[in-house]
């Protein structure tokens, strides 16, 4: 016969385990759903720190100095006087142009300063803050410009160098360029010379600096459009309150004049507004 009392006492066991871990279970899910009701500004203030992603490679907003190696440009400079209105430090990571967004997807950095447009497509997906540059974009041949490109719409049928994600990317596909995928404007250059490509259309302050730096370059500017606004931070949706506070920084930094100070430093004139 079958013993009632034991198969009882097994029972009760056996609920009284589950019991707990339902127990562990609800606790669980309730300091999860504590962490992350901290605000976008709240997580930042408590880390002390914001992450910015940023290239390094793309002068003169994101480079190394050739003297020092040390992280510099107008979009670092930005970015530093932001995150001390913040009251925290700015921390860089660096990667290809790429994968800065995607970054921000994972997690792994809380924005991008790397002359990032705020796009229709990107404004979908992230908050975005108000512009801190205004430039002009350009279209950019070899030397003596042998297709005889005079407006943007004359890149159609052309092989255009750029970058994977870019706005400039998505620009000459509009306009019927063919793209040639590079990782940098450097790379867009070199397409150039050796005719791997016909144009690059970038920004117009990125390819002055690099005449700049390099007078001897095979390149020239073509074309150069309206200036606009050019660059603002992209955060991750749901991040109200830290845009809201970036722009009370940018607006208190144009205001002062620390922005013109740093666009002056690094283009000769102010492009940090209108």
């Amino acid at each position: 016969m079958f013993n009632n009392h034991a198969i009882l006492r097994k029972a009760a066991a056996v609920l009284s385990g589950v019991a707990v871990l339902f127990s562990m279970a609800a606790c669980g899910s309730g300091s999860s759903s504590g962490s992350s009701s901290s605000s976008a500004l709240e997580q930042v203030k408590s880390a002390g720190k914001i992450v910015f992603a940023t290239e390094g490679t793309y002068a003169p907003f994101s480079y190394h100095d050739s003297k020092t190696n040390e992280l510099t440009g107008y979009d670092v400079e930005v970015a530093k006087a932001i995150a001390k209105e913040l009251g925290v430090k700015a921390e860089f990571a660096e990667g290809s142009f790429d994968s800065l967004l995607a970054g921000v997807d994972a997690k792994k950095y809380d924005t991008v300063a790397d002359q990032i447009s705020a796009t229709d497509e990107r404004k979908a997906k992230y908050d975005f803050t108000e512009p801190y540059t205004y430039s002009y974009g350009v279209v950019v041949t070899p030397k003596g410009n042998p297709k005889g490109v005079k407006t943007f719409d004359d890149v159609k049928g052309l092989k255009a160098a750029e970058t994977g994600t870019s706005n400039w990317n998505k620009t000459a596909q509009q306009k019927g360029a063919t793209i040639v995928q590079v990782n940098d404007f450097g790379q867009a250059v070199d397409a150039l010379s050796t005719g791997r490509a016909d144009v690059t259309l970038n920004d117009g302050l990125a390819a002055l600096d690099y005449l700049k730096q390099k007078p001897n370059a095979n390149i020239e500017i073509a074309v150069k459009s309206e200036k606009t606004p050019a660059a603002q931070l992209p955060f991750r949706k749901g991040s109200d309150d830290l845009v809201k506070a970036v722009n009370e920084a940018i607006a208190k930094l144009q205001k002062d004049g620390t922005l013109t100070k740093i666009s002056d430093k690094y283009f000769g004139e102010d492009f940090s507004q209108q």
